[in-house]
């Protein structure tokens, strides 16, 4: 069956339909709530790699594979539009904000966020990631048993409010972060692809949290407008003590040495909703990354030897991290990336169709949402060999699995794919450096099934023990 109104043209058929998904106008909402990846998976062993469904009202077009990527990534916004898919997310990052901006808008946005995140901005927030990780740790008992998810995103938090807004935001704002961050990402809900207005308990404690994290943010850029009128360079005079220079400021002074093509300042909503929108893209991402990555690892404790002995060669027990000691933590990137193949943070990309478009031989109706999903296509086994496997040596010389265009899209593809990757991996490797280093862990009670409540799913539960390595290991009776 085909969705009404897809145009038959001799080399191009309609997409088949998903049947048995429920009642026509909710679809298979209550399989899709519960486990998208599951039901995307069985979609496509049993109708390919495009087909459609209804959900909610809407018409999906789920597409799987290389070349289906590279169609959706590379279309033109007026034809595939992330805008038109992401308008729920207008209620976190802002009217005129990202997705809620005409294209030219949004790129010119991303564009005043770039020279945030060149080589040597990056190299000072890998000696601030150390700095705060340490600083967590130091909190620990000498040994216990922690939840991990919590303490990472703790963690990462810490380094993104730092790296992002400065030191004042967080010492104001401190205690409060993880709990204001948890509840705006906790808005982000199937629901909202009906409407991001509705009174859902959810919806409320996201605009409360986004209300008191942008209050906080115009604190911070009144006082820093105060004080540095016309400044150009984005320098806020010598840090304070104990506070890592990261060589030309945090990203708000970025933003805010930036200027519009005829010369004007950005406006106090417009640097807020471009800092929470960072936010919310890359700290959570990099907790649940970060996350995977150390249950993965507790998985597989064959690799844990190797990446001990990499941390010290390459650190030799004392230099402070950077972008270039992360860049030769190699076997420790493997890691990384195969946690994010194997539990991308995203596991949904959109785009609107706003005009009828051909898919991989099918004919994608206008006003369909196509949605590709990394989780189901990391999964593929003619892209990665045993898939289901964890295996960092994938991505060694010469088999390089991941150097298939569009192999891997765990942060996206094309021209938005997600412009702090090197943000997130940093965080990741940074923080993973420190704990490598200093504390040995072990599994605990745990649950790793991916939590699907949200679209960034982290394990349901990843309780580990720890034992600080500065603390002797008891003897054997």
């Amino acid at each position: 069956m085909a969705f009404h109104g897809a145009a038959a043209r001799p080399h191009v058929v309609p997409v088949p339909r998903l049947s048995g998904g429920g009642l026509p106008w909710f679809g298979p909402c209550w399989s899709f709530r519960r486990d998208p990846v599951a039901l995307l998976r069985a979609g496509r062993e049993r109708l390919g790699d495009v087909f459609g469904f209804p959900l909610l009202g809407q018409q999906v077009v789920f597409a799987c594979g290389p070349e289906a990527h590279a169609t959706v990534f590379g279309a033109e916004e007026t034809v595939l539009s992330p805008q038109e898919a992401y308008r729920f997310m207008t209620p976190v990052f802002g009217t005129g904000v990202a997705y809620d901006a005409p294209p030219q808008e949004m790129s010119a946005q991303i564009g005043h966020l770039l020279p945030a995140l060149s080589s040597r901005r990056l190299d000072g927030y890998a000696l601030i990631a150390e700095q705060e990780v340490r600083a967590l740790l130091a909190r620990w008992a000498p040994q216990g048993e922690v939840d991990l998810l919590s303490e990472l995103n703790r963690m990462t938090v810490a380094i993104a409010t730092r790296c992002l807004i400065g030191d004042e935001f967080q010492r104001g704002m401190g205690p409060h972060l993880p709990g204001l961050y948890r509840d705006l990402e906790s808005g982000i809900r199937l629901a909202g692809i009906l409407s991001p207005a509705l009174p859902l308990p959810s919806f409320r404690r996201r605009d409360r949290a986004r209300a008191a994290i942008a209050r906080a943010i115009g604190d911070v850029i009144t006082a820093r407008r105060a004080t540095s009128a016309g400044a150009s360079d984005g320098c806020e005079g010598k840090p304070a003590a104990g506070v890592v220079d990261v060589g030309g400021g945090d990203m708000l002074a970025t933003l805010l040495a930036a200027r519009t093509p005829d010369g004007s300042a950005l406006s106090d909503d417009l640097l807020t909703g471009i800092l929470i929108g960072m936010i919310f893209a890359g700290q959570h991402t990099s907790a649940v990354l970060a996350t995977w990555t150390g249950a993965l690892l507790l998985q597989h404790p064959e690799y844990l030897g190797a990446l001990l002995a990499e941390q010290r060669a390459v650190t030799d027990g004392t230099l402070r991290l950077g972008t270039e000691p992360l860049r030769r933590m190699e076997l420790l990137e493997r890691c990384v990336r195969e946690a994010e193949r194997l539990h991308p943070p995203l596991i949904l990309l959109m785009r609107k169709a706003l005009h009828e478009v051909e898919l991989v031989g099918h004919t994608v109706p206008a006003g369909a949402l196509v949605m590709l999903s990394p989780a189901v296509a990391h999964r593929m086994p003619e892209v990665f060999r045993d898939p289901d496997r964890f295996d960092p040596a994938r991505y060694e010389a010469p088999r390089e699995e991941h150097r298939q265009p569009h192999s891997l899209i765990g942060f996206g593809g094309g021209r938005h794919r997600c412009v702090g990757l090197a943000f997130a991996y940093l965080q990741v490797k940074a923080v993973w450096s420190v704990l490598l280093r200093e504390v040995a862990f072990e599994p605990g009670h745990a649950d790793h099934r991916p939590d699907y409540s949200t679209f960034v799913p982290a394990p349901v539960s990843c309780r580990v023990r720890y034992r600080k390595r500065s603390v002797p290991v008891p003897e054997q009776p």
